[in-house]
């Protein structure tokens, strides 16, 4: 029996090791989605997650939201928490006051009795959901608020011993703010903000239509030290051309016109 358990608990690690892993390689792009919710669901067994952000002028907005049942159900709970039901979540002064640095973890059983009747009815029972965990995280750029539902008939997130201790809920609070603050860092800077200043500047160089010769000129540096840069900086992008990356460039561009 001590076994099947130890094994059991193994393949589990393991399982979150590898959506984990997936989630920090593809951080700050779409392709995080897809390992992000296959952990959501499959590991923590959660129905609905819901992410929203505090930022300094103390407006909130939604990160993300699924139910992996009623997608719609999802979005509509979502929109009407950030249109002003986020006022009756019990949750909401305690991530208003947080510090930064701080990450913090409530449970359903925790502040369902100070829940007001029409809040509890409309996000609870209207929508057939029962349980309730909540990850409050904090850092110099806002305050993260993830949140994972059970639907009625399923074992509380408490009772399977989920985030009963900081380990699983601080996971989850890096990978969320790595990920939105990388999204905001490549929209603001563009796609070459994950590179080092001397990959940025040779890729620059070739943006304007340099040869190597040139860029390690302007830049300083050999050609070959340049053309070391480079290689560096397209297996960064995931590109093997001049080509790809002005069309990966170009793309950025419209995307943010």
């Amino acid at each position: 029996m001590e076994k099947i358990q130890s094994d059991q608990m193994s393949e589990s690690t393991t399982n979150l090791l590898d959506y984990t892993t997936r989630c920090i390689q593809h951080a700050g792009t779409e392709a995080f989605y897809l390992p992000f919710f296959e952990m959501i669901k499959h590991y923590f067994g959660a129905d609905q997650c819901s992410v929203f952000f505090l930022g300094e002028r103390s407006t909130i907005e939604c990160l993300l939201s699924r139910d992996f049942h009623d997608d719609l159900l999802a979005r509509n709970l979502s929109n009407a928490y950030v249109e002003g039901a986020y006022n009756y979540d019990p949750n909401y002064p305690l991530l208003n006051a947080l510090p930064i640095g701080e990450t913090t973890i409530s449970h359903f059983q925790d502040f369902k009795i100070g829940m007001v009747d029409s809040y509890q009815e409309h996000f609870f029972k209207q929508s057939d959901l029962a349980d309730k965990v909540s990850i409050l995280t904090a850092d110099k750029v806002g305050k993260y608020y993830i949140n994972l539902y059970r639907r009625k008939g399923r074992q509380s997130f408490m009772e399977q011993r989920l985030f009963n201790d900081p380990s699983e809920a601080n996971l989850l609070a890096a990978i969320i703010s790595q990920h939105f603050r990388l999204t905001k860092q490549i929209s603001n800077d563009g796609p070459l903000s994950f590179l080092s200043e001397r990959e940025r500047q040779v890729c620059q160089g070739i943006l304007c239509g340099k040869k190597m010769e040139a860029v390690g000129a302007d830049v300083g540096i050999a050609t070959s030290s340049a053309i070391t840069y480079k290689k560096r900086a397209f297996i960064k992008l995931g590109i093997t051309s001049r080509t790809s990356l002005f069309n990966l460039c170009h793309r950025s561009m419209v995307l943010e016109s």
